[in-house]
């Protein structure tokens, strides 16, 4: 039996599959950058990102859940979200695990 765990879960994966395939330059460009963030501090989170790209208009910002949903990231830490909207929820603090260009 699943549980409404799983269920949000799986609604969660299907919309990143869903941007992965609808937002893939954005994506690939906000990858990018948190693998230069990395090389510069060591670590990354979400906040960088945020800090360095504008959200195309149109686009929503739950699209940058996506960013780390890649195997050339770890997660190794939390920290909180600094925009005022996410009212300083806990996020992931990422490093990179690999050197390789995608």
């Amino acid at each position: 039996m699943r549980t409404i765990t799983d269920i949000g879960r799986s609604i969660r994966d299907n919309q990143l599959a869903l941007f992965e395939v609808r937002d893939t330059e954005f994506l690939s460009r906000c990858r990018q950058l948190a693998v230069e963030v990395c090389h510069l501090q060591g670590t990354v989170c979400i906040n960088d990102i945020r800090a360095r790209i504008d959200l195309p208009e149109g686009m929503h910002p739950s699209v940058l859940g996506s960013v780390f949903k890649n195997k050339r990231f770890q997660a190794i830490g939390f920290t909180e979200a600094t925009h005022p909207k996410a009212h300083a929820r806990v996020i992931r603090v990422y490093k990179l695990i690999d050197s390789q260009e995608h």
